[in-house]
């Protein structure tokens, strides 16, 4: 983003909350000896995003204690099986509704995070 510009309302759900939250989830996911190209297709993301999210280099922004926890908790159900397909989009906008109690996504009238 440009110095200066404006984001629309969604962008800072796009730019700062999906990707922190999708770094937790893959490292919760990792450490649950899931490997990457399964927690990439999972999160409907490349393999190199995956390590990018797993060494630190993308995905950097800070999460709640109650947002990571939910991260985690995600992570478990998704690397046990016990939540696939669709129904991970599902869970990713709960977790998003949680993050926006943080300073990350504050304000955002997103109406499909806010239906959730």
């Amino acid at each position: 983003m440009l110095k200066g510009e404006i984001m629309l309302p969604c962008a800072d759900v796009h730019w700062k909350l999906l990707p922190a939250i999708s770094r937790e989830i893959a490292v919760g996911m990792g450490k649950a000896g899931v490997p990457q190209n399964k927690i990439a297709s999972s999160l409907g993301t490349t393999s190199a995003a995956v390590s990018q999210y797993l060494s630190g280099k993308r995905g950097g922004g800070k999460l709640g204690t109650a947002t990571k926890e939910a991260c985690g908790l995600l992570a478990k159900k998704i690397a046990s099986g016990r939540v696939k397909g669709e129904r991970i989009n599902s869970e990713l906008a709960k977790i998003i509704v949680i993050a926006k109690g943080s300073k990350l996504g504050k304000g955002d009238p997103c109406a499909i995070c806010m239906s959730h």
